[in-house]
């Protein structure tokens, strides 16, 4: 989950960067790099709950579960939170300030938080791959979609950042929103063969990503296989590159 560091640059000096075109994400990823004991912590927390789970024969459809709900919530958690600390440290204040467009600004903040997410969720399947060892195609179409989840959760988490100026509602915010979207995706009961909750379920990553988890862990999910785990990381990963991009004027607006 990227997060600032507390203490933002200057506006001079963030206008100085500007215009020697360093890339405004470059500027928030050295910023959550550099708090090494922060981002120590961030890589540990998936560990802990992933070691244990996958250690000690947990059944596929559980565990994928599990995983699904932490992919999720590190994606969310990691930009809405993250945004709205931003705003209160006068952060967002000096983005508006840039002679940048604002969708730029808005997919610039969301690809640092992202990448920080991407390495999160890269640990994860490694550690699967390395005592699971699943099929190739399988393991990398399921990390494909991994990344591409934490995309789509991302642009979630910034358009609840549009939402309101403080991290306690954004968490508030967010789980009124995750909770009937991850069940909508049937990741806690299964996805039925048809019906409104089959049609849903096709529109959402998640329902994926819990079929790619059971897959690497040795279940058999019914609807699961690598050529619809790419089709779908590749659509949903645009989804959330687009979404952040539009949702840049609406995140700048509330912190102007």
């Amino acid at each position: 989950m990227a997060e600032r560091a507390s203490a933002a640059p200057s506006a001079s000096a963030t206008l100085g960067a500007a215009r020697r075109r360093t890339r405004l994400w470059q500027l928030e990823l050295r910023a959550d790099l550099a708090r090494r004991r922060a981002l120590a912590i961030k890589l540990a927390f998936p560990l802990v709950l992933v070691i244990p789970l996958i250690t000690t024969g947990a059944p596929p459809f559980f565990a994928g579960m599990l995983l699904t709900v932490l992919v999720a919530m590190i994606g969310t958690v990691g930009t809405g939170v993250t945004v709205t600390r931003a705003r209160g440290s006068g952060w967002l204040e000096r983005l508006a300030v840039l002679p940048l467009p604002a969708w730029r600004v808005g997919l610039e903040i969301f690809l640092a938080s992202w990448l920080v997410d991407c390495l999160q969720g890269t640990l994860v399947v490694a550690l699967i791959a390395i005592t699971q060892r699943p099929d190739p195609a399988t393991l990398l179409t399921t990390w494909l979609l991994v990344l591409a989840a934490l995309a789509f959760s991302g642009a979630i988490g910034l358009a609840i950042a549009a939402l309101t100026d403080h991290p306690g509602e954004a968490m508030l915010y967010l789980a009124v929103v995750l909770a009937p979207t991850l069940f909508l995706a049937g990741i806690f009961t299964g996805v039925p063969a048809s019906g409104f909750r089959y049609w849903t379920a096709q529109v959402l990553p998640y329902s994926y990503l819990h079929e790619g988890f059971q897959l690497l862990l040795g279940g058999n999910p019914p609807y699961g296989d690598p050529l619809s785990f790419l089709i779908a990381a590749v659509v949903f990963l645009a989804l959330g590159l687009g979404a952040s991009a539009s949702l840049g004027r609406s995140v700048l607006s509330r912190g102007a």
